[in-house]
């Protein structure tokens, strides 16, 4: 019986959401307090610590973001942006990322485009909550993602990532330390369809077009 019909399984499940939660804001608080503890209190934050101030707060709203769908299942309303609109949506995800981990980030569109839309914004939500989860192993190297069509759906990839982190793969460890953000991603990856397989020292993300739209 899945957690969902089993009360003893949705009360594991609050325990371990409540538990990564606080796990991951209490490292959240620790990063801003990081920042304070680096500036002068008797000068103005700096820029650069203004934009790292900035860059914790978004993290801290995804978070809040990815509890809510976790806790009372609820996703962002699904619709289609052009494959322009959804590359430059994710770009803008990742700005902040890129500010935390002095990272460059590339996002590009690969191959013929044919005017299929691509799914937002969940799917550009999950391609940035990946991106945070594997960014420790690029840098200082660049953060690439190449988004193409395929017959069948569409195609993210990370070339030069590290293997599947461990809370992804289809059987993770039993005793696997969790996280917010791994927890809320394999959910949204089994509504978005979502498979990932490592390929040539890159991992893939294949997403289906279940419904699609033209």
């Amino acid at each position: 019986m899945s957690a969902e019909g089993n009360p003893e399984g949705q009360g594991r499940m609050s325990e371990t959401l409540w538990r990564t939660a606080l796990h991951d804001f209490n490292n959240l608080l620790a990063g801003i307090q990081g920042v304070l503890d680096l500036s002068d209190p008797a000068e103005p934050l700096s820029h650069r610590n203004w934009m790292r101030l900035e860059a914790a707060l978004e993290e801290g709203r995804n978070l809040v973001a990815m509890s809510r769908a976790l806790a009372l299942g609820r996703v962002p309303d699904s619709g289609s942006l052009s494959s322009e609109e959804w590359r430059d949506g994710l770009r803008r995800r990742l700005e902040p990322l890129s500010v935390l981990f002095k990272c460059p980030v590339e996002v590009v569109l690969l191959g013929p485009v044919s005017g299929r839309r691509w799914p937002a914004p969940l799917l550009q939500d999950w391609a940035m909550a990946f991106s945070r989860q594997i960014l420790p192993w690029i840098t200082p190297g660049t953060l690439r993602v190449e988004a193409s069509e395929a017959p069948e759906g569409w195609i993210l990839r990370w070339p030069g990532a590290p293997p599947i982190p461990p809370a992804l793969r289809p059987e993770p460890p039993d005793d696997l330390p969790g996280n917010l953000s791994s927890l809320w991603l394999r959910q949204m990856a089994g509504r978005l369809a979502l498979t990932l397989e490592e390929r040539d020292g890159a991992i893939l993300a294949h997403i289906p077009a279940l419904d699609p739209v033209r």
